[in-house]
């Protein structure tokens, strides 16, 4: 088999073989009203594709731009915490300290991203006041 077949052969086979992408998904603001003080946000997610998902950035910001530091978070890849398989679930939550809307930023990269998810602002009792869907 001459060189130039061998080249050619790996050329295609790189080609048709998928690539990892960064892609950003976000939801909000979601407001909850006075009512969500002392409540939490939430951002789930789902991997409903066929590929695990490395999320490799989970943020919440208020709507006055102030980044929230997480007191849960399932989502992005150490060590400890493998990539979202296909099927699988993570969420990222934080506190609410004040009558503010907030947003989610989700940033994966895989050779499918196809995830679903939401922004869900929950009262003090734990019942959803609020929820709006990821976005691409």
């Amino acid at each position: 088999m001459s060189i130039r077949v061998i080249v050619a052969t790996l050329a295609t086979l790189v080609g048709l073989s998928g690539t990892a992408q960064a892609e950003i998904f976000g939801a909000g603001p979601v407001y909850g009203g006075p009512g969500s003080v002392g409540g939490r946000i939430n951002c789930r997610l789902f991997n409903y594709g066929v590929f695990s998902v490395t999320i490799t950035s989970a943020q919440i910001f208020t709507n006055t731009n102030v980044l929230v530091t997480p007191i849960s978070n399932t989502c992005t890849t150490s060590s400890t915490n493998p990539a979202l398989a296909p099927g699988r679930y993570c969420a990222v939550t934080a506190q609410i300290a004040g009558n503010l809307a907030y947003s989610c930023r989700i940033v994966a990269s895989g050779t499918e991203t196809k995830l679903s998810g939401v922004a869900e602002v929950q009262a003090p009792n734990f019942s959803v006041l609020n929820a709006l869907p990821l976005q691409k």
